[in-house]
């Protein structure tokens, strides 16, 4: 359902599992996710996408930015951070060199900035 995109609170009425039960499957799922994908694995279009959830209270909000193939299931590379350009940077260090074709759905604003270093790929 989260790969999906549907927030953490979605899953959480559908499933009647807490939602912090939910953020400790995903971190424990991460952790058995390998650094990068094989070559092989990179496919040519991949997207980008952030989902926003809080933990504990509204105030405290978390991003978890995720990177996927639509045409196979899993998750690509991830990181938890802020909604802001330095978080979306790390995760940018990872996966500039991919050589894939970006899709973004929402074009919130950090995306030009580092996708259009790609060049024609972007």
């Amino acid at each position: 359902m989260y790969v999906n995109g549907m927030g953490l609170r979605g899953i959480e009425r559908v499933t009647e599992i807490d939602h912090t039960t939910v953020i400790k499957w995903i971190k424990e799922a991460g952790i058995k996710l390998p650094d990068a994908p094989e070559e092989e694995e990179i496919p040519e279009i991949t997207e980008i996408d952030e989902l926003q959830t809080y933990l504990g209270n509204k105030k405290n909000k978390v991003w978890i930015w995720t990177v996927v193939n639509h045409w196979k299931q899993g998750i690509l590379s991830w990181v938890i951070g802020d909604r802001s350009n330095k978080t979306f940077q790390y995760l940018w260090s990872i996966i500039k060199c991919w050589h894939s074709f970006w899709y973004v759905s929402d074009g919130y604003c950090v995306y030009p900035c580092f996708i259009a270093e790609r060049g024609s790929r972007a």
